[in-house]
Parts: C-alpha cells; structure tokens; sequence
C-alpha cells in the first residue's frame, strides 16, 4: 500500500524543523555523458551522512510521549542505526541497535560516538533484525524497522518533496533499494504529487534480492549478502515495498561491484564527492547503459549516504 499523501506532507512538516533540505545540484559532467539534464540530490550532506535519518527521525517522533521515553530499538548495517540514535539523542531518549557480528568495526565505531548503545548478534542484518524485534517486543519499547515500517517510509518520501522544489521538472528518478524503504517512499511521493515521473530502482549484484524478486514476480531471499554495499545488504524485502516496488516502478536493475566501484571513483575524481557503493551504483546503472535516459530528460539521482572512507575505496580496488 502506497504511503498517503497527508501522511508524506504530515512528515515533510514533521523533520523540516530538525532537517532542512540537502542541496541539488546539476552535474555538467554526467549531463554530457549522458546528454539529459542530471541532477545529483546529496542526502550524503545529513546530519548522519544518509538519508536514513528522515525516516528514522519521522517515526520516532511520530511515538506517543510515554512510549518514546521508554527508549527504542532497531536493527541496522548502521546508516539506519546512526540515524535511530541521532533522532533519539534528540528526543533525550535510549537507542539500542543491532548489528550482525560481521559488521565493520567502524561501524560500530560511529554508532557508539552518537551515543547509542551497540549488540552484535547473528551472522547477518536479518539475524540481527529478528533479535531486535524479539528483544523489543520482551521489553516494551518501540521497534524501529529500517525500512518495513509507514512512518519511515513517510520519512523517506520527503526527498521527493524537496526535490520538486529544487528542480524545473522531473521526468525520472533513480534509486537505490536495499529493503526497498527508500524506493517506496520515493515512489508514494511521486504517485502523490507527479504521476507521471518514472522511478528506477538499481542494486548491487549479491544484494539484489528487490531485483531477483521482481524478475521471478514472487519474493526472494538472497541465502547471503556477497556485496561490498553492505548498507543495501537485507536478504530478502517484505511484501509491502514489493508490491509497491513490483506495481510503480518503471524497473529494477543490478549492477556488478567492480562498475560500482569504477562509478564510485569516476564521482570523487569529476564532482569531487566520495559517497557508498549503494550511492556510486545508480550513476554506474545510469553511465553503463542499463538505464536508457532520453535527451534532455531531467534526471535526479539520489545520492542516499557516504558513511565510507579513503581505505575501504583503496581496499575495494584491489
């Protein structure tokens, strides 16, 4: 079910006070390779680095006072997490996160400098997840899905929002899916407000269990995340962003790593911006043809987060 329309313009209104818009800005480098008009909308420049926190925030504010100050929970590969604890922080309430044992130590790293408190648990995200639910539900508190859950959609949708106020028109938008929280909400926003926007949806091969379930028309559970776009790491979506995603979307594509990467390092090098693999893949599926853009079509890629460093791109490439 498609997120309402009252409930996109209730959460612009809600987060706006906490997050003003990230920039958007006219690539003359992509524009040319590509011959449309496009444009890059940086969510790498939250507060967390991500786009994760609008959704984060909306549902956490969105809590009955009393429920919230019980503190809140979720699982996460940690741009979720980061943007749990950051609404949490402020609030003035707890944020437990879970992450799988296998999470980079960075990560976990990071999550703890905001001032949440970390489990590791599992072999993956999705281990991970069940505990936390399971852990939540034992102790009263709110559980905060990363992305089966309405009011994180809501949250997400706001991209769109700001997006038709920073550009002429929108002829496409293009995604990355992990879940699929930010796609649905993206494509809720655009069924609300312009219609006749297409969305496309790109995944890394290894995580692209929104691609292989649109491709058999049934959901699938990837047996293991093989990627390096960790944070687009969910083994299999829910039914919810499925059905959004398998109805609206214009299509799904998945691209391998080492075009991510290639992407990845063609962004820093031309618009000097260093953002994830689940970012640099949209450009990759739009640079090496798996996306077919019309001349002069106004674009927007979505530039979802850049919780990355020089090392991981230094290790990648080799």
């Amino acid at each position: 079910m498609l997120i309402s329309t009252d409930a996109i313009q209730i959460a612009a209104n809600r987060i706006q006070p906490y997050l003003p818009p990230t920039p958007v800005i006219r690539s003359d480098y992509y524009s040319q390779k590509t011959a449309a008009n496009i444009f890059l909308k940086l969510d790498i420049f939250q507060p967390t680095h991500s786009f994760k926190v609008r959704g984060a925030l909306n549902a956490l504010l969105s809590l009955p006072e009393e429920q919230r100050q019980k503190g809140v929970i979720t699982a996460s590969q940690g741009n979720h997490g980061m943007g749990v604890i950051y609404a949490a922080e402020l609030s003035g309430v707890g944020a437990t996160v879970y992450l799988g044992k296998n999470a980079a130590p960075s990560r976990v790293q990071a999550l703890e400098a905001l001032g949440g408190e970390v489990v590791l648990y599992g072999d993956s995200w999705d281990e991970a997840n069940r505990q936390a639910m399971k852990v939540a539900a034992n102790e009263g508190k709110a559980f905060i899905h990363p992305f089966n859950n309405p009011n994180v959609m809501a949250g997400q949708a706001t991209i769109f929002v700001e997006l038709m106020q920073q550009m002429p028109s929108i002829d496409l938008v293009i995604a990355s899916i992990g879940g699929g929280g930010l796609i649905s909400g993206i494509i809720s926003a655009v069924q609300a407000f312009s219609p006749k926007t297409d969305v496309i949806g790109v995944e890394t091969i290894g995580a692209d269990s929104m691609y292989q379930s649109v491709q058999a028309g049934h959901i699938v559970e990837l047996p293991a995340i093989t990627s390096i776009a960790t944070s687009l790491g969910a083994r299999r979506t829910e039914q919810t962003q499925f059905d959004i995603v398998n109805e609206y979307a214009k299509d799904v594509v998945a691209i391998s790593d080492e075009m991510v990467v290639e992407s990845l390092v063609e962004l820093l090098n031309e618009e000097k911006l260093l953002v994830e693999p689940a970012a640099s893949c949209t450009l990759s599926a739009l640079t090496q043809g798996k996306i077919q853009v019309k001349p002069n079509a106004n674009v927007a890629v979505i530039m979802c987060g850049a919780n990355v460093t020089m090392d991981n791109v230094s290790e990648w490439r080799k």
